[in-house]
């Protein structure tokens, strides 16, 4: 009797593959990450929207400036407007390097008791850059009868806001002459545009 040899069992030519599926601690650490980016990002947009208000926030809730008693023994050229919280010195000329440092005379325009029109004019805000109190970031919200302070050569002048306007930058008028006394104001208009200026007239008090 020949004995048959037992038949081999078949053998699977298919490998098992190791699971590739992301483990519950992999899956735990994606979801902490995402969650801190997404923290992150909200934190630098909400500190982005208060450093682009900072001058409307600043002028809410700062102490309203007046002239300090040294510009005037000095004789600075000092420009202070209580509403919106500016106290700033009045640079000798319209330039880069003096508006970091403040607001700017307009050359050729007059100064304060000659009867003439003084121009002055400051950057809107640039949070990298200026402080509020430094620049006219909210010159847009002074309305009429607000008060404005220049102090010149040890005195006082005292103005109060008539009229407030906007012009192409281009505008000869922004920069007219005037045979009476006269305060102008000017910035460019809207935020990081120089395409257009506002422009704020005040008259003696």
């Amino acid at each position: 009797m020949v004995k048959q040899k037992p038949k081999n069992k078949p053998t699977s030519n298919i490998s098992k593959k190791k699971s590739t599926a992301p483990t519950e601690k992999k899956l735990r650490l994606r979801m902490t990450t995402r969650t801190i980016a997404g923290a992150v990002m909200l934190l630098a947009g909400a500190v982005l929207l208060v450093s682009l208000y900072w001058p409307r926030v600043y002028a809410a809730f700062a102490p309203a400036p007046q002239i300090n008693p040294i510009v005037l023994e000095r004789g600075h050229f000092w420009i202070v407007i209580p509403k919106i919280k500016v106290d700033s010195p009045v640079q000798p000329a319209v330039t880069k390097e003096f508006l970091k440092m403040g607001v700017g005379h307009v050359a050729g325009s007059g100064y304060p008791g000659e009867n003439k029109n003084t121009i002055i004019a400051g950057h809107n805000y640039d949070p990298a850059v200026w402080t509020p109190q430094t620049t006219f970031g909210s010159l847009d919200e002074l309305t009429k009868g607000d008060d404005i302070l220049v102090a010149y050569k040890g005195q006082v002048h005292r103005y109060v806001v008539k009229t407030q306007r906007t012009f192409k930058a281009d505008d000869p008028d922004l920069y007219k002459q005037t045979k009476h006394e006269q305060l102008t104001l000017l910035t460019c208009m809207p935020f990081e545009t120089t395409t257009k200026r506002l422009m704020v007239i005040a008259m003696p008090k």
